[in-house]
């Protein structure tokens, strides 16, 4: 059989395999990444891939000796500064020595960042050095954050993007260029995130509720409950600047505070260890003495940790005697002797009696000594035979604390004290009862143009009562709200305390008059 070809797409198919790739272009200000291929006296030759060449000023690249940093086979970030006569010229940052008008202005159109040293800091901002040319950083954008004290900056060499250029007057932003690097770690770090992963941060800023960390571009949140197995204060757990291991929990689609999309991540530590009841729950078994710490007291009982991470319930039925109030006995911090009554590994409860200290000796089991114990609790022996009810072991493992479980949302209309934890230009961000809200300046009662750091810095606390809570979990609060409500209970408190006016009593001409017109109940007569 003779095949047939088709002579125009067989031509085109040819065509398509021979025909070089098109070539990658990019333009002035673009950050790219490429590897070296050969390093010269003052620019190396980089491969940008994709068949496009260019040449990298190595003049913002030396060390302090004057040798350049970077050999064959480097991988280097920059800059793309112009592109003259078809060849591409990168550059890292304008240092000092290149900098001059032409070079700046060139900067402001391209985005090329420039490098200098904050020499001053005023009322505004900063003044910066570019090398015989002064730079002005105004305060807000210094960086990403609030700069607790400006002075700090004072002495260090960073790099700003020109924004304005009038003379020999530069106005830069430092976090313009931050944003920029921020917005390109993000867009790699989505590609690699999702939910169950594992990944490494760093935390950018610790709260009562919880921590914030920075997986690259993209910010995610450690609730307390998340920190760890045991119950903690965040800023005893983690520091900001740390590095933490993390596990994502989810990934929900947000916006922030000006209305862009953003995504909201839920992040766990304590995901990320070993759950430290699977270390003990194999080995507590009935009859078994250990001492532990007193860590809550409750009208039920008091609980005790056994290792950190591992709370049981000593049962108001189990102190071996009766008691009126479980703090007769039991005190927070107090170290206690407990035998284990009961374990469920499946809510991974754990029920435990109270042993007095002068009972342990009569109770102790003399022959059967300090059985053998690979965990970290304390054990000290074992019962020579059971002395608490049945009764007891159930109530005790009903009421043991179990895995922990997220924070209910609060309600509307209720009251709650709050900590203010960021002042911004339209209100206040608050933390209360392991949740996160937000007070907007109308609901602060602050007059028009009134600066909301010096009325209610960082740390303040106030009533206010929860006005919305969104689908999406963010939450508004007011505290004229509160205001308002606690003066109409004021109101409604001092009208109940006055006495009853009897009927027919003289009430003044005017109540007289509105009474004929609208009538006891305020309906209109006619």
């Amino acid at each position: 059989m003779v095949q047939e070809f088709d002579m125009e797409e067989d031509f085109e198919t040819l065509l398509r395999e021979v025909a070089p790739k098109q070539r990658r272009w990019v333009s002035p200000g673009e950050r790219v990444t490429g590897r070296v291929v050969f390093v010269g006296e003052q620019h190396a030759n980089i491969d940008l891939g994709d068949g496009l060449d260019a040449l990298l000023d190595l003049a913002g690249i030396v060390g302090k000796s004057g040798q350049n940093k970077l050999k064959a086979g480097d991988r280097v970030d920059a800059y793309v500064l112009r592109i003259r006569d078809r060849v591409v010229e990168l550059t890292v940052a304008l240092g000092k020595g290149q900098q001059n008008n032409e070079m700046l202005q060139e900067a402001v159109g391209s985005g090329v960042p420039v490098t200098g040293t904050i020499t001053a800091v005023n009322k505004g901002g900063y003044v910066v050095d570019l090398g015989g040319i002064q730079g002005f950083c105004p305060m807000g954008q210094i960086d990403v954050r609030r700069i607790e004290d400006p002075n700090t900056m004072i002495g260090q060499k960073l790099q700003f993007r020109v924004t304005d250029l009038r003379g020999r007057d530069a106005t830069l932003s430092r976090r313009a260029l931050m944003e920029a690097e921020r917005e390109q770690k993000a867009r790699q770090t989505r590609e690699q995130l999702t939910v169950g992963a594992l990944v490494s941060g760093t935390v950018t800023a610790v709260r009562d509720f919880g921590a914030f960390v920075d997986l690259g571009g993209l910010e995610g949140f450690v609730p307390a409950s998340e920190l760890g197995w045991q119950r903690v204060r965040p800023s005893d757990v983690v520091q900001a600047g740390q590095t933490v291991e993390v596990q994502v929990l989810r990934i929900e689609p947000s916006l922030d505070a000006k209305g862009r999309p953003i995504e909201k991540i839920a992040l766990s530590m304590k995901a990320v260890g070993r759950d430290p009841f699977e270390t003990v729950r194999d080995h507590l078994t009935p009859g078994i003495v250990l001492q532990g710490t007193v860590t809550r007291v409750e009208m039920f009982g008091a609980f005790v940790e056994i290792i950190p991470g591992v709370e049981g319930l000593v049962h108001v039925s189990a102190f071996g005697k009766r008691v009126a109030r479980p703090s007769d006995l039991a005190q927070v911090g107090k170290t206690a002797v407990v035998s284990v009554l009961g374990i469920d590994p499946i809510q991974r409860r754990l029920a435990l009696s109270w042993i007095a200290e002068e009972q342990l000796e009569e109770l102790l089991d003399s022959d059967a000594g300090i059985p053998h114990n690979p965990t970290a609790a304390r054990v000290i022996g074992v019962l020579k035979a059971r002395t608490v009810s049945p009764r007891a072991s159930q109530e005790s493992l009903a009421l043991a604390p179990s895995a922990p479980r997220a924070a209910q949302p609060p309600k509307v209309g209720s009251l709650h004290e709050v900590t203010v934890d960021k002042v911004e230009t339209f209100g206040v961000f608050v933390s209360f009862a392991g949740h996160r809200g937000l007070v907007p300046n109308g609901e602060l009662g602050l007059p028009f143009g009134t600066d909301g750091r010096r009325v209610y810095p960082p740390g303040t606390r106030f009533v206010a009562v929860v006005q919305e809570v969104r689908g999406d979990g963010k939450i508004r609060l007011s505290l004229k709200g509160a205001q308002d409500a606690e003066e109409r209970a004021q109101a409604q408190e001092f009208m109940a305390q006055q006495p009853a006016r009897p009927t027919g009593a003289a009430i003044g001409s005017l109540g007289e008059l509105l009474l004929k017109k609208f009538g006891p109940t305020g309906t209109i007569r006619k």
